[in-house]
């Protein structure tokens, strides 16, 4: 496990560029966190690694968006965010089992704490919220 501190937003960003250079591609990211926590701020830093231009923002009421990239080997950035997630059958819905084993994206859940069966190949980081200015980010 690694485990980062953060102090801005632009570091937390910043960890997150430094987990894409370890990608090749196919692999989940099961974001944990309380609310505030920086979930989707991490997918920004995510996006900007992968040279995503679009302005990223959480897809609580759709469930998921999909980013197409400019990454040479991960085409595409998955984002998930399951907060209003009503049951496990609304990822099958929406087409999440298309990319969960696609070598060309990268799948990043937000609140996966709610998704039950998750891929072998998931990296775990749960977001730490320690006050309005700092944040623990663990990465195993």
């Amino acid at each position: 496990m690694k485990e980062y501190k953060s102090k801005t937003q632009s570091e937390t960003e910043k960890i997150a560029q430094a987990v894409v250079k370890k990608l090749q591609g196919g692999e989940v990211l099961a974001l944990v966190g309380n609310l505030g926590a920086g979930k989707t701020v991490f997918v920004k830093g995510l996006a900007k690694a992968l040279g995503i231009e679009d302005n990223i923002t959480s897809p609580t009421f759709v469930l998921m968006k999909i980013y197409q990239t400019s990454h040479a080997t991960i085409k595409r950035l998955v984002h998930v965010d399951c907060y209003r997630l009503e049951k496990v059958d609304d990822l099958d819905d929406i087409g999440l089992a298309d990319y969960l084993h696609d070598p060309a994206s990268i799948v990043v859940i937000e609140w996966a704490d709610r998704v039950v069966n998750l891929p072998k190949n998931t990296i775990n980081i749960n977001i730490e919220y320690i006050n309005s200015q700092e944040r623990i980010v663990k990465v195993s």
